[in-house]
């Protein structure tokens, strides 16, 4: 959508004021003015990450609160969510006497940015654990649950504690209400907990166990079978050349030639699954790009 770029006169005339030469606060204000015309230029350029910064500078120069509606909006299109979320309610929470149409602004931009957002709850044992989101140190209360916001999508999970295994795994945040997390170290060198397995693996595993099964029937039935036949070839023997005796071979040598095939398939059939990934890959998380509010020129 086309951004519109505004000015302000009245808000710029009473910083122009206050800018004024001999004033000993002039010099901070007239520079966090010129670096916030600086960034509206860039965000209407399309450079957000410029534009960004500057807004940034003109804050730490003058923490006007108007800066942090533009701040805002450039860091959503920058994709840093968490930040521009805390900037536009920081905004809305002391606007300074914004305008309606600059509320009206914010509070869409900031309904745009949650939509990228959500929260999980976080437990950690023992005493002592530390843990990271995306190799980033977040804040935890040992035994407690804690909220923890974050952007939509798959995160990597470290937790550790000093004498304890550490764990790692993924949470993924799908709405804005995700899952609770509960992770409890072992104590040493002790294994994680194995990840539970699909019903691939599992129906994996069943097969090649059956194969192992029909393997030991089949060597069995097939010794059986060659003792037969010994019996029935061998003169002097009981059973020489006795038809019971030659039937009953035949029928032992066609169990152990059924139960070799029967192996090999469910044999084959195992270690496929087992080998092979699933074909069901996960959905890939995309940045959704809504309606933008426009960079706001009023500083």
């Amino acid at each position: 959508m086309t951004r519109r770029l505004l000015l302000a006169a009245a808000t710029l005339a009473t910083l122009v004021a206050s800018a004024a030469p001999g004033h000993a606060q002039a010099d901070p204000r007239e520079r966090s003015r010129a670096a916030f015309r600086r960034g509206v230029t860039e965000a209407g350029s399309g450079d957000y990450a410029a534009a960004r910064d500057s807004f940034l500078e003109a804050y730490r120069l003058f923490a006007h609160p108007s800066i942090l509606l533009n701040l805002g909006i450039a860091r959503a299109h920058t994709g840093e969510w968490l930040q521009a979320e805390q900037d536009l309610v920081h905004f809305l929470a002391d606007d300074g006497g914004a305008k309606p149409d600059e509320l009206a602004s914010a509070r869409a931009e900031l309904a745009q940015t949650r939509s990228h957002l959500g929260t999980f709850r976080l437990r950690v044992t023992p005493t002592g654990a530390r843990a990271t989101l995306d190799a980033h140190a977040v804040a935890v209360i040992p035994g407690s649950f804690v909220d923890l916001r974050t952007t939509r999508g798959p995160h990597d999970l470290h937790v550790a504690a000093e004498g304890f295994t550490p764990v790692d795994r993924v949470v993924s945040v799908d709405a804005d209400h995700g899952p609770d997390i509960d992770v409890r170290l072992s104590h040493g060198h002790e294994d994680a907990a194995p990840a539970p397995m699909d019903g691939r693996s599992v129906a994996g595993w069943l097969l090649v166990g059956g194969g192992v099964v029909a393997l030991g029937v089949g060597a069995y039935t097939g010794v059986q079978a060659q003792t037969l036949a010994n019996e029935y070839n061998t003169s002097g023997n009981s059973h020489f050349q006795d038809p019971s005796t030659k039937s009953s071979g035949l029928t032992f040598r066609t169990a152990a030639d059924v139960c070799f095939a029967t192996t090999l398939v469910l044999g084959g059939l195992g270690t496929y699954l087992l080998l092979t990934p699933s074909s069901s890959g996960g959905a890939q998380a995309g940045v959704v790009v809504g309606p933008w509010s426009g960079i706001r020129g009023s500083f």
